[in-house]
Order: C-alpha cells, then sequence, then structure tokens
C-alpha cells in the first residue's frame, strides 16, 4: 500500500475528524469526508467557512490540530516523497517561478516529480495552453490569467492523483474558463480526484459529482449532484439573499 504512487493506483481519500485550530479559534472542525477516485467535488460556503484551510491542509501546507488524511488507506505525510506527487494544488499564480521561464518552469517542475518529458511534451502542454509562443519568456512578464494557464500546462503534466483548486476563474477570460474546466472533467474521466474550491456556484455545479458545503468550520452538506437538487438549495440557501435558489 505505501507505494500507490508509484504503482499507479487509483486513489481513495479518507479524511477523519480533520480539525484546524488558530489559538481559541477553530478554522475547521471535526469534518469526515469519503472520496472514490473519479470524484470531482464543489467545494462551497460563504467567506470564513474553512475552505481554503481545509485545502492547505490536504496538499499538507499547514498541520492539523485533529485528525488525519489518509491516501488508500495510509496517512498522508507531507515529508513523503511519493505522497506528495499524488495531491496537486493550483492557484492563479502559484507555485512558479517568476525568473524562469515557461519552457524552464515545466522542466523544473517535472523533474521535481522525478516524471521523464522530453521537450516535445513540454512544448504540447504549454500549446495546449496557448503559451508556446511565451515559451521562452520569464513568468515575470506573464499576466495572472497567462500564469494560471501555465498552471495547468504543469499539472497537465504531472497528472496528480487528488488536484486541489482555490478559486481559479477570477483571473480567466472566457476561453482559459473552457480551457480549464475541460482538463478538469477529463482529469476525473481518468479516475483522478478534483476538490475545487470556488464562490461561482452555478458554474461549478454544472460540472461536478458531488458538492460539500462548509460554514463556520463545519461541513453541513455532503451528496452528490442531481436535477433538480432541493436538497442542495436548502442547505445553500441560508447564505444568500431573498432564499435565490442555485442549482437549477
Amino acid at each position: 500500500m505505501a507505494f500507490f504512487a508509484v504503482l499507479g493506483i487509483p486513489l481513495h481519500i479518507t479524511i477523519q475528524k480533520l480539525s484546524k485550530a488558530y489559538g481559541v479559534l477553530w478554522a475547521l472542525r471535526d469534518l469526515n469526508l469519503d472520496l472514490p477516485q473519479g470524484e470531482f467535488v464543489a467545494l462551497l460556503g460563504p467567506n470564513g467557512a474553512g475552505k481554503t484551510t481545509l485545502l492547505k491542509l490536504i496538499a499538507g501546507l499547514i498541520p492539523p490540530t485533529l485528525g488525519t488524511v489518509e491516501l488508500n488507506g495510509v496517512p498522508f505525510s507531507s515529508t513523503h516523497a511519493p505522497s506528495r506527487a499524488q495531491i496537486g494544488l493550483l492557484t492563479p499564480a502559484g507555485h512558479l517561478y517568476e525568473n524562469l521561464t515557461l519552457r524552464e518552469n515545466l522542466q523544473f517542475f517535472t523533474s521535481l516529480y522525478k516524471q521523464n518529458h522530453d521537450s516535445t511534451a513540454i512544448d504540447a502542454a504549454l500549446k495546449n495552453v496557448d503559451l508556446i509562443g511565451r515559451a521562452h519568456d520569464y513568468v515575470s512578464t506573464l499576466s495572472s490569467g497567462m500564469k494560471c494557464r501555465l498552471s495547468i500546462a504543469k499539472w497537465t503534466l504531472l497528472r496528480p492523483g487528488l488536484l486541489l483548486l482555490d478559486e481559479p476563474y477570477g483571473v480567466l477570460d472566457g476561453s482559459g474558463v473552457d480551457l480549464l474546466e475541460n482538463f478538469l472533467q477529463a482529469h476525473c474521466g481518468k479516475g483522478n480526484i478534483v476538490i475545487l474550491a470556488s464562490h461561482h456556484v452555478a458554474r461549478v455545479l454544472k460540472i461536478c459529482n458531488r458538492a460539500i458545503i462548509l460554514h463556520q468550520g463545519r461541513l453541513t452538506f455532503n451528496a452528490p449532484r442531481q436535477q433538480p437538487w432541493p436538497d442542495f438549495d436548502r442547505a445553500f440557501g441560508e447564505f444568500l439573499p431573498h432564499g435565490e435558489l442555485c442549482s437549477s
């Protein structure tokens, strides 16, 4: 089991009693979640609900106060390289090196993950996100939307079993949004897991197959997508003005 990342076995994520406190404030408390392969999860909730905290905990960027995250029954450790290689975090401009070119960034990241991608594969990834013409430019010269496209190219090459996204839509234009959503759906179609945190509720409900809602650090809703979805409307409606519904 410990070598699942090397063997390429599809992931099953189990989160048990996951909690995070900052002083006396609980940002996340007693969260339990079970995600089999191929799940595309919309992570929803108002500002301050604990969405970003949850993503950081799963990614190993911050330690939990209590609880565990397991990958195929093995407790996740941020110091265990095969485990880290199975989890990716896509933020609009995060985890890119400004003083390297686009091609150098992709070459560097694939080498860190000990994946062999030749220049043809790297150029194909850049072409897929419409950045091949900027391959030799420094990342510092890119707009925020272009940096997000480069992050998509990065994770296209690395293919993590679990991909986490925190509010990626804001910096993307229409074609960039289409590019992102097509990539995420294809990624899940190969048996991988995606957790997407966003305030664009109507948009993410169209592409996810499960939604979870956080409120004040607690999980208040967790169910597979339906159409129509009255249970979701009731759970989310309390955060909306005038009882507006989202899933229709």
